[in-house]
């Protein structure tokens, strides 16, 4: 496995995929992608550059079917690509965008897969489009896999740490109480991971919600523990 950490070194091997692409023979280009660039250890920045440029080659409607088979090659790398493509899709197709996200990471069998495509499309959708995401970051906090919650929590993470205004935050945390009492490992990775980060940019906001995370029938201490980790960052970042 070779590794590519240069915008120059990308570029030639992008080159040479996109030299095969014929929108008739899409299985050449997928091949071709797959050992030049997914099969090598690429670095997340230059991958995304790839996404841009996929997307920019491929017609719309081939794009989804392009995803789909990256998916199925469960590479760490292909989710980036898959992440950053639904992404750049989100303003004209936000709701298949959404769907895509999450049928993808609920066919996960590992963490990552949750995080990179949490945060590149459920997080950039609640930065960017508070309003329509919030509704489905409540739909989906019950969906039936855990992969897909814990999906939530990478994206709040994301979009709060960019700079989701303070009345999103609030009512991302509403969402994320509902789930502060599971007992799922990977659900409590991803939930505490964005209560943490809203305690450590939002400290004011735990104080707003202080009665319902001392209910102990409803939030456990594993949350109550992710809260008090961000407001000694948010303590340590301003010197106290």
């Amino acid at each position: 496995m070779r590794t590519i950490s240069r915008k120059g070194d990308i570029k030639i091997e992008w080159e040479a995929c996109k030299e095969v692409f014929d929108n008739e023979k899409m299985d050449l280009f997928i091949d071709t992608f797959h050992k030049r660039i997914l099969s090598q250890k690429v670095k997340f920045p230059l991958l995304e550059y790839c996404a841009e440029e996929i997307y920019k080659l491929l017609p719309s409607d081939t794009q989804i079917t392009f995803c789909d088979a990256i998916e199925k090659l469960k590479t760490e790398g292909g989710n980036v690509i898959l992440g950053k493509v639904l992404q750049l899709r989100l303003p004209q197709h936000f709701n298949q965008s959404l769907e895509k996200a999450t049928e993808y990471i609920s066919k996960a069998d590992i963490w990552y897969v949750c995080d990179i495509i949490g945060e590149r499309v459920l997080g950039y959708a609640l930065l960017h489009y508070p309003h329509k995401t919030l509704p489905e970051y409540q739909k989906l906090s019950s969906h039936s896999t855990n992969w897909v919650v814990r999906s939530l929590g990478a994206g709040g993470h994301y979009a709060i740490k960019k700079g989701l205004e303070k009345k999103e935050v609030q009512q991302l945390f509403e969402v994320l109480l509902t789930m502060a009492n599971t007992n799922d490992k990977e659900v409590r990775q991803g939930v505490g991971w964005a209560a943490k980060t809203t305690a450590k940019f939002h400290p004011d906001l735990i104080t707003h919600f202080e009665d319902g995370i001392e209910n102990k029938d409803k939030v456990a201490n594993w949350f109550r523990k992710k809260i008090e980790i961000g407001l000694n960052r948010n303590d340590y970042a301003k010197g106290s």
